[in-house]
Parts: structure tokens; sequence; C-alpha cells
């Protein structure tokens, strides 16, 4: 009588099916792929169009338009290895200075443009990019008469929309505030707007100190910190008009539909909070984030993302893009019981949210600490605040051997170019997903001599802002040659 045996037969797929198969893939199943299968990765290496998506997901980018299609594969492969290749290093090979009057109340950077404000006169100078193909010689600059001066300024090219800010003296001395909501291009009513000016008053009668905007697909927010150290913030729907104030110490958007707040409740315990914003009239706290009580009296506060979140529109004019779904939080603990010390809490954004259950609703420290990562620095080294690209965070900090320097720490997978950690990471959550890949730079030495006092930065360049000579240092920081 035969013996049977069970047969497993597994047969070679050939190399032209597999590329098909291959072909069919997302950029980071894709990489996934590669690493499972050594086969696949030497495929992958061999053919230019697949070797590209597997370096999106590398440097966490996402392909361009349709439009930028037609560029040759070899010069988008080029360009897209040079910028995953010299971000994480801080290589740059141009610097361009650029002169700000004196008389400027507001310099900064919003929307791919470097602006000033001077009198009742708003300048944008557009910021060049290889990856859009704008080379500097080809940045538009536009000049806007905003009678009254500016207190703040948000843009988002890809709405042609531009937000002008003004606080002023309303009815029982309490501060108004007035908002502009104009085209980007002509700074005439934003046609999707229901009027050109938005007004309201803030029920508080301290002045202004500082004001913040950000833009979210249709809804923004407006921050105000008040003289004494309350904070406002109006949650508003640029084009309707609905609107509805937050008292927290900040607030930061995850999507045009959701927000995170942080702040203390009446007991004075720290907490993050995670807002359904959909429709205005009916908001919901969907989830609560207990915070550590070490932190209560601190000041607390998130860095907001130059990158647009995973439900608003990407730019149409990019070679490729940060992928949105990479995007890192980062919130800012100050003072409290350590006033010398700076913590920096990372977590990705795609961690918060809704509860699926009731009893889930409140989220312990314990719990969700194990996806974060922490690290604490000396708060008299760090110059201004830190600017969040994607899953990049750049920084201004001062060394007392070689003066001011340029600092990063990329969570792009994988640490490519790992680099020295001088600084121990005080928390390490074993479900964090965040590999920090870190790398300084001293300041340029055609600045030598200037003082640094911030930073800002954009998907493709640094600016760094020097004040002894009233002028800006820009430096576009990956178009190497």
């Amino acid at each position: 009588m035969p013996h049977r045996l069970t047969t497993l037969r597994r047969y070679k797929i050939s190399n032209d099916v597999l590329i098909l198969i291959l072909e069919k893939l997302d950029p980071n199943t894709l990489y996934t792929t590669c690493k499972v299968f050594g086969r696949v990765y030497e495929l992958v290496m061999g053919f230019q169009h697949l070797r590209y998506k597997f370096e999106l997901a590398m440097a966490g980018m996402k392909d361009g338009t349709p439009s930028y299609y037609s560029k040759p594969l070899s010069l988008r492969l080029q360009l897209l290895l040079a910028y995953r290749e010299n971000w994480p290093k801080l290589r740059w090979a141009q610097e361009q200075k650029v002169l700000i009057p004196a008389a400027a109340t507001l310099v900064n950077v919003c929307g791919g443009f470097l602006y000033h404000v001077g009198g009742q006169t708003l300048d944008l100078m557009e910021l060049p990019s290889l990856r859009t193909g704008r080379v500097p010689g080809q940045t538009k600059h536009i000049r806007f008469d905003t009678a009254p001066r500016a207190d703040c300024v948000v843009i988002d090219p890809m709405q042609s929309l531009i937000v002008t800010s003004h606080t002023f003296g309303g009815l029982g001395s309490q501060v108004a505030l007035r908002l502009k909501i104009r085209n980007l291009w002509t700074f005439e009513k934003h046609p999707h707007a229901a009027s050109h000016t938005y007004e309201c008053h803030t029920q508080v009668a301290q002045p202004v100190t500082k004001t913040s905007m950000v833009v979210c697909g249709y809804k923004m927010t407006v921050s105000l910190e008040f003289l004494g150290g309350t904070v406002k913030h109006l949650l508003i729907d640029w084009r309707t008009f609905q609107a509805m104030w937050l008292e927290e110490q900040d607030v930061h958007f995850l999507s045009p539909k959701s927000l995170l707040t942080v702040g203390y409740s009446r007991r004075g315990a720290p907490s993050m909070k995670l807002y359904n914003i959909g429709d205005l009239n009916r908001t919901t706290i969907e989830r609560e984030y207990e915070l550590p009580s070490i932190w209560a009296g601190s000041e607390l506060r998130f860095s907001h993302n130059a990158t647009p979140t995973p439900d608003v529109q990407l730019s149409r004019d990019g070679l490729f893009h940060l992928d949105p779904s990479t995007r890192v939080l980062n919130l800012t603990v100050k003072g409290g019981l350590k006033q010398s010390t700076l913590h920096w809490l990372f977590i990705k954004e795609t961690y918060f949210r809704p509860a699926s259950r009731a009893d889930q609703r409140y989220v312990s420290w314990g719990h969700w600490s194990q996806a974060c990562l922490g690290k604490d620095l000396v708060a008299s080294e760090i110059i201004g605040v830190p600017r969040v690209i994607g899953s990049r965070i750049v920084y201004l900090e001062s060394d007392s051997g070689s003066g001011r320097r340029i600092s990063i720490i990329d969570f792009a997978m994988p640490a490519n170019h790992p680099g020295s950690s001088p600084r121990t990471w005080s928390l390490i959550g074993p479900r964090a997903r965040l590999t920090p890949n870190e790398s300084s730079r001293s300041i340029p030495p055609s600045a030598t001599g200037h003082r640094a006092e911030g930073i800002c930065a954009s998907e493709d360049n640094i600016i760094v802002m020097f004040v002894s000579f009233a002028f800006l240092d820009f430096i576009d920081k990956w178009m190497i040659r």
C-alpha cells in the first residue's frame, strides 16, 4: 500500500510577473516587502520606477500630481535621493541673505512665503524650491496695504487664502478682534468667505501680548495671549463664520474635523483633549489623555506642523511632498518644578483617534506614554521655538564652544544616518514607532558676528533670523548640485 505524504510545492515567480505585482504596491507596502524579501529588494534596486517608490517611503514622502509625471524619472529620483540624503545631515549648497527693514514689527514664514510687516504694509517673498521647480529668480514678490497694521498673518496658497488679524479696543474696554479674509494674489475678498472681514469681542480687557493663527482646510484658529497669562483661542469656519472660543493652554489641528487641546482641569490636573469639530455648533470631546502630574503649573505648548494634515488638499506643483500620515506631534513643557529644564514630548499624530467604547474615553498617562518619546533640554540653550516639518524637528541652540548651531531630529523611517545624541532621551516608549536620528551643524561662516534670534522652516528651506544688522539669513538647504 503506497505511503501518502502531504506534499508542499513552491513555484518560483518569474521576475517579469513579480515586477508587475510590485508595480501595484504603494510605497510603504513596497518598502515593507523589501525588508522581508531580499530578492524583492535586489529587484527593486535594479529598476528606477520601483526604486523611486521605495525611496519615497524611506523619505516619508508621497509622489506628486500626474502633471509632473512627464518629468524624467531619472531627474525625479536624483532630486528625491538628494532630498532624503541631505535633510538629516543638514547639508545645503546655497545661501541667500534678505534685508528686512529695521522698522519691521513682524517677520515670519508661512505657506511657502517669507513675510514681514512694516507700518500698514505687508511684504511677501515666495521661497524657492527645486522640488517644485521654483528657482530664486522665479519667485514672486507681493506687497499689500493692510491698513491698519497686521498683528499676525497666515497663508494657505492651496486655497489662495491670506488672513491678517488686528486687535483693537472695543465696547466696555474689552479687546476686539478683526480678521481680513482675502485672496492671496489680489487681497480682495476671498470668493469662499461670507464677507471680507470678520469681527468679534474677546470678553477680555487686558492687552494682547501675542497673536498666532493656523489654517486647516476651511477651519482656522486664532490664539490670543493676554497680559497676565490668559490664553483664548477662536475656532472659526472662515467660509461661514461659525465660531467658538476655547480657553486652553494651546490647540492643534489633526484634521479639519479633529482638534487636540492641552490645558488644565478645574483641579489643576494637566491633560489633552480630542475634540470633534466637524460641526462647530455641536463640538464634542471624544477622548481625554492624562498628562504627568509633575507638569502641573508648567507652560504647555504645541509646535505647529508646517505640512498639511491628511484630509487637506496637497500641493499640485511638486515632484513629491511629505506624507501627511508621517506627521509627528511635539508638545513643549516649560517651567513648573524644573524651571531650567525644557521637556519635549513626541508622538505620531495618527495615535489620536476616537474611542471605540465608552470605557476607553479616558486614557491614562501610564498607557499612552508607551507610544511617546521624551527629551529633556537645558532651557537657556534653546533659541526661539522648535519648528516641525512632517516628521522632522528643526531648532536653534547655543553652544558655549561653537556659538549657535542648527539641530535636527529626523523621525523619517528608518534612521539612515545615525548621528550623535549628546542628550539622553528621558522617555522611550516601547510602542513609540519613532526612531530619532539627530545631527547638528554650526551657523554658516557667512553669518559669523551676527546674533541669531530664531529659526523658521518649510519643506524646502531653513530660515535663520539675525537682528544685529536687521537682516535674515535664508538657507535653501537641499539645493545640492
